[in-house]
């Protein structure tokens, strides 16, 4: 698709024209081409949204008289722009509802529980429906102040609970969006581990979207983390006994010539001598540690198709998670955007934490590229492995055998039969049979992700739901 899309109003002339002229990444690798056209003052870029812009109407002062939480003195409520901007949530009982949820989360910071507004403090006067609402709305608010909310701030906090609570998407089309879509009995339960990882959220800080998006992308980071073994990162470490190293490790003792190994504290024991002669002793010996990373090449699709918040929040969320193993030194990642000449390949190494701080600082969230040729790519990568290189990077991964994961829309053309190399493959919102054969045939997986979230992996061994999502 091109690169325009949606940007302005041409003839189709001027529109082939310009996907046939795109050079290079833009970005980052090269020098991205911007050809300049008659209908260039007519571009229309989100970035210049005003509170009038594209027919939503001017924005008007909030009203917080209404809200079921009570007003904390302390506390400015977040605006209906805060929300639309953190959360892309339109509809007015979405945003008072989120409205609600931050206060609450205020005043479990200071805990004070008693949060309910005056005029809803009196239920005699409520129906037996409004009743109802009353309490299941109280439930879910109760249960805040007992359990870890994650995010940094009372909106952040607010808007992963609405994504628990709301049946909508978080790019769902706001002209299609029902009032009807929250449900304040769903059950609060956030794992702790991932959105309270420290090289998770660190990684936020390095990517506008990523800070923008935080609670959305840490949403769909608990998702990957649910794949699990469908692309299961593990650092190998080999351990051998040498007569002299500077490294050592506790062993149960082999021979009585390991006597002077002996750790002290045990020769405390009433029974040494018998655990001495039957060797049944801990010792210190010297070892040969070598650890062998998992190396993955990761190929992102960088095609126009790829240029949606929708696509871009999942891209985000997958590279985080595979990069907080780099952070970790616990893996190594090489990427690169495919492009249109598999000989030209640019990738990026990255080691250690300075490698991903560095690598977000140079990533781009806006795509503007051609097709995708996944065949050729995959095939021009084992020719260059086989050769002791990859791409513009002088090192020899022909032993190791790293896996190749690709990352795209689905609307990729594969044209290739078999490949040479296993490969696993995430398409966003689009699915292609072809592509999930190949990965199939090759001994990976395919993994698709549709636009409710609902999460499908294909494999040899058959097909899991890693995630049921949420309900349109």
């Amino acid at each position: 698709m091109s690169r325009y899309k949606n940007s302005y109003w041409g003839d189709e002339d001027d529109h082939v024209s310009e996907y046939d002229n795109y050079g290079g990444y833009g970005y980052g690798y090269g020098s991205k081409v911007k050809k300049e056209n008659k209908y260039s003052s007519y571009t229309w870029s989100p970035s210049v949204w005003t509170n009038y812009s594209w027919g939503y109407g001017a924005e008007t002062e909030d009203d917080n008289s209404k809200l079921f939480v009570k007003d904390p003195v302390t506390y400015l409520t977040p605006t209906k722009a805060d929300i639309k901007t953190k959360a892309n949530v339109w509809l007015d009982k979405s945003q008072t509802t989120i409205k609600e949820l931050a206060r609450v989360c205020y005043l479990k910071m200071v805990d004070d529980r008693d949060y309910v507004s005056e005029i809803f403090s009196d239920t005699s006067s409520m129906s037996e429906g409004q009743l109802a609402d009353h309490e299941s709305k109280m439930a879910l608010y109760d249960s805040i102040f007992e359990q870890f909310i994650p995010g940094n701030t009372p909106l952040e906090q607010a808007i992963a609970i609405y994504r628990k609570i709301s049946n909508l998407s978080e790019y769902a089309d706001p002209s299609r969006q029902s009032e009807d879509d929250l449900d304040f009995e769903s059950t609060l339960d956030f794992d702790r581990a991932v959105y309270a990882d420290a090289n998770i959220n660190e990684q936020l800080n390095f990517n506008e979207l990523s800070k923008n998006r935080k609670m959305d992308i840490l949403n769909k980071i608990s998702i990957v983390g649910n794949l699990g073994d469908e692309f299961k990162v593990e650092k190998e470490t080999s351990e051998r006994l040498v007569s002299n190293s500077d490294q050592y490790a506790k062993k149960i003792m082999r021979d009585y010539a390991q006597f002077s190994q002996i750790e002290l504290y045990q020769k405390m024991f009433p029974n040494f001598k018998t655990k001495f002669l039957t060797k049944d002793l801990t010792v210190n010996v010297p070892v040969d540690r070598k650890e062998q990373k998992q190396k993955i090449i990761i190929l992102l699709d960088y095609s126009g198709s790829m240029d949606e918040d929708s696509k871009q929040i999942w891209v985000n969320a997958i590279l985080i998670d595979r990069l907080k193993y780099v952070m970790k030194e616990e893996a190594e990642v090489f990427f690169s955007y495919f492009i249109h000449n598999p000989k030209n390949l640019e990738f990026h190494h990255l080691k250690n934490k300075q490698d991903v701080m560095d690598f977000w600082g140079w990533f781009s969230n806006h795509p503007n590229g051609g097709t995708t040729d996944i065949g050729a790519m995959v095939t021009s990568i084992a020719k260059d492995i086989a050769k002791g290189h990859l791409g513009n990077l002088d090192v020899d991964l022909s032993v190791e055998k790293p896996e190749i994961l690709i990352i795209n829309d689905g609307q990729d053309r594969v044209g290739y039969d078999t490949l040479p190399y296993k490969v696993n493959a995430i398409s966003l919102m689009e699915f292609s049979d072809e592509l999930k054969n190949l990965c199939v045939k090759t001994g990976g997986k395919q993994v698709q992700v549709t636009y409710s979230d609902v999460v499908t992996s294909y494999s040899e061994q058959g097909v899991t739901v890693v995630s049921e999502g949420k309900n349109k």
